[in-house]
C-alpha cells in the first residue's frame, strides 16, 4: 500500500510539474525566452515557435511577441513645411515584426509591442513626418 501512495505521489508530481512547465504560444505570435539565471542570463536569440513551449517557470519567463499585421492609428499633430506652414497630419500605419526578430526587439526596448507603438514608433512617425516636410516649401507640397 505504501509503495502505490508513494507511486501516485510521483505520478502527481510528475503532472503538476509537466503543467506548470509548459504554455501556449498563439498562432501569430512568437514566444521570447527570458533566463533569470545563470551564465547565458537574459533574453535568448532564439524565438520559440507557435504551440506548446515547455520550459523551466523557476529559472525562465516566456513573453508573447505578437508578428501579425498591426495597424496604429495616431493623434493628428502640426508640422512645419520650409517656409514655416503649419500643416496637420493624422497618420495611420500598418506593421508587422519580421518572424525572427522579436528578442532582438524585446531586448533592444524591453516593452511589450503595444507600448512600443504607442511611444517609440510615435516618436519615429513624428519626426520623419517633420524631416521630410521640412524639404519641401507650402507650393510643393500642395501642388503634388
Amino acid at each position: 500500500m505504501k509503495k502505490i501512495m508513494t507511486a501516485l505521489f510521483l505520478v502527481a508530481l510528475v503532472i503538476t510539474g509537466v503543467t506548470f512547465s509548459c504554455t501556449r504560444i498563439d498562432a501569430g505570435h512568437e514566444g521570447i525566452l527570458v533566463k533569470q539565471y545563470g551564465s547565458d542570463k537574459g533574453v535568448q536569440d532564439v524565438s520559440l515557435v507557435t504551440g506548446r513551449v515547455f520550459y523551466n517557470p523557476l529559472s525562465e519567463n516566456v513573453y508573447e511577441f505578437p508578428i501579425f499585421i498591426q495597424t496604429a492609428d495616431y493623434e493628428a499633430f502640426n508640422v512645419n513645411a520650409k517656409d514655416g506652414s503649419v500643416f496637420t497630419v493624422d497618420p495611420t500605419i500598418s506593421f508587422a515584426v519580421t518572424p525572427g526578430k522579436s528578442p532582438h526587439i524585446f531586448s533592444k526596448y524591453r516593452k511589450r509591442i503595444e507600448e512600443i507603438t504607442k511611444t517609440t514608433l510615435y516618436n519615429y512617425v513624428k519626426d520623419a513626418f517633420r524631416n521630410q516636410m521640412n524639404k519641401y516649401s507650402t507650393d510643393e507640397l500642395i501642388s503634388n
